[in-house]
């Protein structure tokens, strides 16, 4: 009906000028025969076009009401697979915009690691962490076990589900806790690798992140940041660092609640991993009652031992292209065990900032003829700072 009201208000808007013009042409040529059809056609047209305005108002009230719903969207806007193609590219437009507002497409291409391509080979060659090691392969069995049971249903010409001897598709969703530089992200990427070579993800990918990062300026920005991280991670593995932080304000419970949803909504498209410091994440579990039941699995990953320090020292020095002499050794052990005993020691972090330390002196003892050309590819004790350089906690007297 209001299509019908809006053609006939077009057609009497467009009839007035006409109407005027065809009376002007009738009086100019034809007048002295028949001065009333002048008349007849003129008049209606100036009345008409003094009521112009009104017409026109009312025209496009009418075409905005067919064309916009009572909440101001565009009607059809709500059915993408309705718009057209040129209105299409104009909603993809505004999404990219969007999203790129919330978090960019270099960021989150950043994120992205491939998973390990050989899970047993680098599970194996991770140092100390045995009970950690075991968890891993005791999950690594349970996914190749229900890999051949899916197998086998699908070879009986049934589809993998409720009542099939146990292969429902089951949430493999896990908890990393332990200290930092404990080799949780390293441990996220070899389970990726086992999840991808039994079939439980699509992609060998493990998108990594931070708690901090999810969170943006408003709880709905938080949400839709959560929901895009998601959506980029589909197909593999979510790993979450410092996954505790989601628990301090208004904004970690809007990515939490957003988390909750998609990790039971969207079970077999992508394993969230979450990872931080035990009493920290003891909290965060703590804080949402359905948020434990989402995990399956749970490993602890144990500070290193002293041993086990040297030996990661040993092989990163050897990734820097020097062997440790004797004394290096010894006075590595005088250097760890006083870094264990300032409160942001980090473990295999820690190692690794004290490698890079003893190569800047040793570069620096080569420049000044300190050692000799034939010690280029060997760190001595003199290379390895005894004493733990503070860098910026000095400043803040920790």
């Amino acid at each position: 009906m209001k299509q019908l009201k809006n053609i006939f208000l077009l057609a009497v808007f467009t009839a007035s000028p006409l109407l005027m013009i065809a009376g002007v042409m009738v009086a100019v040529y034809r007048f002295p025969d028949i001065p009333w059809l002048a008349y007849a056609l003129f008049l209606p047209g100036f009345i008409l076009f003094l009521a112009n305005k009104k017409l026109e108002k009312a025209y496009n009230r009418n075409k905005q009401e067919l064309e916009y719903d009572k909440s101001g969207r565009r009607r059809g806007m709500e059915d993408y697979s309705a718009m057209s193609k040129r209105e299409r590219i104009e909603v993809d437009k505004q999404k990219l915009a969007a999203m790129e507002r919330i978090v960019s497409s270099t960021a989150l291409k950043r994120m992205a690691k491939p998973g390990s391509t050989d899970p047993d080979g680098d599970m194996e060659r991770l140092i100390g962490m045995a009970g950690a090691k075991e968890r891993m392969r005791a999950m690594a069995a349970r996914m190749e076990y229900d890999r051949d049971a899916m197998k086998q249903v699908r070879r009986q010409g049934k589809k993998p589900g409720k009542g099939n001897a146990g292969v429902e598709p089951e949430s493999r969703h896990m908890l990393f806790i332990g200290s930092p530089g404990t080799g949780k992200t390293t441990a996220a990427r070899i389970m990726a690798g086992f999840l991808y070579r039994y079939g439980f993800i699509k992609e060998n990918k493990c998108l990594e992140t931070d708690g901090n990062f999810l969170k943006a300026s408003t709880a709905a920005d938080t949400a839709a940041k959560t929901e895009l991280i998601l959506r980029e991670a589909a197909g593999g593995v979510l790993f979450i660092d410092e996954a505790y932080a989601l628990a301090m304000d208004a904004a970690g419970e809007a990515a939490i609640a957003t988390l909750m949803k998609r990790m039971e909504d969207d079970r077999g498209k992508v394993v969230v991993i979450l990872a931080g410091y035990t009493e920290e994440m003891r909290q965060l579990i703590s804080s949402n009652p359905g948020f434990a039941s989402r995990f399956r699995d749970c490993i602890e990953f144990p500070d290193y031992t002293d041993t086990e320090l040297g030996e990661i020292f040993r092989l990163m020095a050897n990734d820097k292209g020097v062997c440790l002499s004797a004394g290096a050794m010894e006075r590595f052990s005088i250097r760890i065990a006083a870094e264990k005993k300032l409160p942001y020691f980090g473990n295999a972090r820690t190692v690794r900032k004290i490698v890079e330390e003893a190569m800047d002196l040793h570069a620096l003892h080569m420049a000044d003829g300190t050692l000799p050309a034939s010690e280029r590819f060997f760190l001595t004790a003199d290379d390895i700072p005894a004493v733990p350089n503070k860098g910026v906690f000095r400043e803040f007297g920790i």
